[in-house]
């Protein structure tokens, strides 16, 4: 049972959780329900679920992959210690994220054209993003682009294609969510830079450092704001956006680590809890995917994860 559980949370659950809003919300918008925060309860239908497991098991691929070629720095930076410290083996790794993208394929399959065009450039670039030579995460800014394209603009695209098969449509939706996920990487990029440094990679936090990083993060919460309100009036992530600010705004300020950190942690937050609010059935998932990280880390590692002021 161990190693099964130290399988599942190689999926990086965390990440995952967001990934899921963001398919949830590119259905909705798919819907017409996305025009005001009125809660919608409805239960999606159709090409959705298979959809949902395509994106969550190419993500899985990704962070599998990911965790494969960062060992070396999650070790330096005492993050991700299943593989960085052998509790699972490399080969293990490989095999896994294998059987990952055939799994989200497979599934992406059965929603469609469309979807697969997506499933593939969702795996073009997250496996450059961690594959030498291309390593898209040691090159910056590129880390950034390709962590916004990948993370929120094929999610929320995908998400809404499993509604309506207009890929066009799809991707004038989601400039705020882009510009949202760049500002929350930039930040996340900070506490890692002595550990990228050591390790070689020259990720956007390494070459910019601390204070322009975090100013370059609150410009991209601005901007989620600014195409929140054109061209398509989006009130969920105007809202997201300025919650988010004054936390992004008071990190660059303070420029120290624990206020960066608390930024992109807030983010993560107002994201979550106003999905919740437009969609209150998110709030199962959320909240036993939180509960099982903190069992799983707790009683794994003796570790505190997730936390609003923890590592």
């Amino acid at each position: 049972m161990k190693r099964v559980l130290d399988f599942l949370f190689l999926a990086r659950p965390t990440l995952l959780l967001p990934g899921w809003g963001f398919f949830v919300i590119g259905h909705l918008h798919a819907l017409n329900l996305m025009g005001d925060l009125r809660p919608w309860l409805g239960i999606p239908k159709g090409e959705f679920w298979w959809g949902l497991l395509s994106a969550t098991s190419i993500s899985a691929y990704i962070y599998v992959l990911n965790q494969i070629y960062d060992r070396e720095s999650d070790r330096l930076n005492r993050k991700l210690f299943l593989i960085a410290d052998g509790y699972i083996g490399v080969r293990e790794a490989y095999v896994y994220a294998v059987f990952l993208l055939v799994m989200s394929f497979l599934f992406g399959y059965l929603v469609g054209r469309e979807f697969l065009t997506l499933l593939v450039f969702g795996t073009v670039i997250g496996t450059l993003y961690s594959l030498p030579p291309f390593r898209f995460k040691g090159r910056p800014f590129l880390d950034m682009l390709s962590n916004a394209f990948g993370y929120a603009v094929l999610n929320v695209a995908a998400g809404y294609i499993t509604a309506s098969p207009d890929l066009a449509e799809a991707l004038v939706i989601t400039p705020p969510y882009f510009f949202a996920v760049c500002a929350l990487y930039l930040n996340t990029t900070v506490p890692d830079i002595p550990g990228d440094r050591k390790a070689g990679l020259i990720t956007t936090g390494v070459l910019l450092g601390e204070r322009i990083t975090s100013l370059l993060a609150a410009v991209c919460v601005a901007l989620s704001a600014v195409f929140s309100l054109l061209p398509v009036f989006n009130p969920f992530m105007l809202t997201v956006s300025l919650l988010s600010l004054p936390a992004y705004l008071w990190a660059f300020l303070r420029g120290d680590e624990f206020s960066i950190k608390l930024a992109y942690r807030i983010s993560g937050v107002a994201f979550v809890l106003t999905l919740v609010l437009k969609y209150p059935p998110f709030a199962l998932p959320s909240v036993a995917t939180l509960l099982a990280l903190k069992l799983y880390y707790k009683i794994r590692f003796n570790y505190d994860y997730p936390s609003l002021t923890g590592r």
